[in-house]
């Protein structure tokens, strides 16, 4: 046969190409079939070239590969055999690097969106001949470049790689002396890895140390200072960072602290404003995101705080981030301290050694703080913070009015404002001290509005503003636990005088909690909790404390006016009966309550011989949750008859006799007649 030149392959390429054919369609059947056919003297001649040991066949490979670059020969060089002749090459040693090269512009441009010709490099088992010729640092310009061509968008191909131990290859390109003769390709190594890290192969073949290597190498100039190549290195290692090989190897290891540095080198280096394309910016943002999330999984496992306790080097960088001028920073910190601090061993620590919280406290309260972000975290982290008891009294500064009371006001963000009420009945459970601090005046100044008012005033104020249903219930809750302090406490170490000019009428705890009531409307909270159903539990709690609260004077006469709101008689009626039938003809209007006979002294025996007391539910006994609610409400009717008396509004008084005798039956029956 007649071989063709290179320059007759040339000049067929560009005529029968995209250019000869501009209004034709590339991927039609008719097209590729009569490029394909035209193609057939052209593998002829390479073939023959080889056969005879050419040198010529160097130049055809050129000229071939220019021709690989027009779109419309990469299925044709597939269907022609073009692509399976040349890919041959890359395999082979003792060639020219010329062919090496040519052969590999051949296979790449021919893969390039093309699946048809990157499944047949996959099923001919080409790709570990093309990982294998990365160990030719020289070619490197090339071979990278095809190998992402083969690998994007197409799975087969990228797990083929991976068992073919691509990621090692090129991790120890990446550590290479030589690193800077291939700097510029870099960002394809990051391209590639990425594709890799998502498949399960990774797990077992991937360089162990792949995540550090990418993270020291991000932070090393003159990757460091280019915001694409910082981005690309991070990235890659974030996307293997989601596995949990390599989570559990950065707990173990002394590595995290590039995390952190990358992270906050992806804060403090570049700013999103000033980056020349969004695309950029995107990446940038989706990297920060990543690494967030790395750090907080890998701060969260159970052996994070075996390998790195509370005085080394990690857990002292979180600290040190919670006095930075930046929020990112800070909430980052709080988030990762949050997981560490789930235990009460950590929790002491933070607060009574390393004094986490007070830089917390100075944020808290600073009025021109109101990042969503850092004000949830910092307040989900203090939460932890408030769990074990010792540490309440000592992040008592969180209630001072400008700190948490001020971030009920924020009622454009109703997740910080849950947090912060969540956060204020942790610190008020158990803890009389606080309790004191949330009873108190304010503002010592009378001339202020504030010395009228109180920091239980600002829970009741959110409940009424709030439409947030979880608030509402906290701040319910935070009302009950006061409550339950002041009837489980003696009152007057608790409760200011609010009343100097009559301090006489103000030595009697009942006297004091009744004042403190008549100022507070904490009763509609109390109404919320016990007539919601989403949360049985929580009811039982607030039947526990209104029984508690029963056993006053005081506490009895706010539960007669509780009463009388709508839905709490029918709550009172279902939890003793377990049904609402019957008390709609004992309900008395708010405004027949005003008008009842002003309080005394008279006891109104209730009789009964059975002897009650306040029950706490056990939230790991729910069977038992109904006796418990109804004795509990038994308890808190027939105190109520009892401190009340007369005062006790004749309407309902006989149905309440009956209600407790009924209840009492019921008990003695549930407890087998004793």
């Amino acid at each position: 046969m007649t071989m063709l030149t290179p320059d007759d392959i040339a000049l067929l390429l560009k005529r029968e190409g995209s250019e000869g054919y501009p209004g034709e369609a590339s991927d039609s059947e008719a097209a590729v079939q009569r490029r394909t056919q035209l193609l057939a003297p052209v593998l002829a001649t390479c073939q023959l070239a080889w056969d005879s040991s050419l040198s010529v066949i160097d130049l055809l490979a050129e000229k071939i590969g220019d021709g690989s670059r027009d779109v419309a020969w990469r299925v044709p060089f597939g269907e022609s055999g073009i692509l399976e002749f040349f890919i041959r090459f890359v395999a082979l040693d003792g060639i020219s690097p010329t062919l090496h090269l040519h052969a590999l512009r051949i296979v790449g441009n021919s893969c390039a969106d093309t699946d048809v010709n990157r499944g047949r490099v996959v099923e001919g088992n080409h790709l570990v001949a093309i990982v294998h010729r990365l160990q030719d640092e020289s070619l490197i310009p090339f071979t990278v470049p095809v190998l992402y061509n083969i690998l994007v968008d197409y799975e087969p191909a990228q797990i083929a790689a991976s068992k073919a131990l691509l990621n090692q290859q090129l991790i120890t390109l990446l550590q290479s002396p030589n690193l800077t003769n291939y700097t510029p390709f870099v960002t394809y190594f990051c391209k590639i890895l990425f594709l890799l890290s998502g498949h399960e192969s990774e797990a077992t073949v991937a360089h162990p140390s792949t995540v550090p290597i990418l993270l020291r190498l991000a932070l090393q100039p003159p990757f460091s200072s280019d915001a694409d190549d910082f981005v690309s290195l991070a990235s890659s290692a974030a996307a293997y960072l989601a596995g949990a090989k390599f989570q559990e190897a950065m707990v173990q290891g002394d590595d995290f602290g590039f995390l952190l540095d990358a992270y906050r080198h992806s804060l403090t280096a570049f700013d999103i404003n000033q980056l020349d394309d969004s695309d950029s910016a995107d990446a940038l943002k989706q990297l920060r995101s990543a690494l967030l999330t790395s750090l907080s999984d890998i701060s969260a496992n159970d052996n994070f705080p075996v390998h790195h306790p509370l005085g080394s080097s990690v857990p002292q960088t979180l600290l040190q981030w919670l006095q930075v001028p930046n929020n990112a920073l800070i909430s980052a910190a709080c988030l990762a301290l949050g997981n560490i601090s789930r235990s009460d061993e950590a929790s002491l620590a933070l607060v009574q050694t390393h004094r986490a919280h007070e830089p917390l406290i100075a944020l808290l309260s600073n009025p021109e703080i109101g990042d969503p972000q850092v004000l949830h975290a910092s307040l989900s982290f203090l939460k932890n913070l408030a769990i074990p008891a010792p540490n309440k009294e000592l992040l008592s500064g969180l209630l001072d009015s400008s700190c948490i009371p001020r971030i009920f006001t924020l009622d454009t963000l109703p997740q910080v404002q849950f947090s912060a009420i969540s956060l204020t009945r942790l610190l008020l459970v158990n803890c009389v001290p606080n309790v004191k601090l949330v009873c108190a005046r304010l503002s010592s100044d009378t001339a202020s509005p504030a010395h009228d008012r109180s920091t239980v005033h600002a829970m009741t104020t959110l409940f009424t503003r709030t439409d947030a249903e979880p608030t509402k219930l906290e701040a319910a809750r935070s009302v009950a636990v006061v409550c339950r302090a002041l009837h489980s406490n003696p009152a007057k170490p608790i409760l200011p005088e609010w009343d100097p000019e009559q301090p006489e009428d103000r030595e009697d705890d009942s006297k004091r909690r009744e004042e403190f009531y008549s100022r507070h409307d904490v009763g509609l909270l109390l109404a919320f909790l016990v007539t919601q159903e989403k949360w049985p539990i929580l009811r039982s709690e607030a039947w526990f404390v209104l029984a508690l609260m029963s056993r006053s004077k005081d506490g009895a006469g706010l539960l007669l006016s509780l009463s009388f709101r709508d839905r709490v008689t029918g709550a009172i009626y279902k939890a003793i009966l377990g049904s609402e039938e019957g008390a709609d003809d004992v309900v008395i209007e708010e405004s027949q309550a005003e008008s009842l006979p002003a309080p005394e002294e008279t006891i109104f025996p209730t009789g009964g011989g059975v002897e009650l007391e306040p029950q706490q539910v056990d939230p790991k006994q729910k069977d038992q949750m109904e006796r418990i609610d109804r004795e509990n409400c038994v308890v808190m009717c027939k105190e109520m008859l009892r401190s009340l008396g007369t005062e006790f509004p004749e309407l309902r008084q006989s149905r309440w006799e009956e209600l407790v005798k009924e209840g009492t039956a019921l008990l003695i029956k549930e407890k087998g007649g004793q």
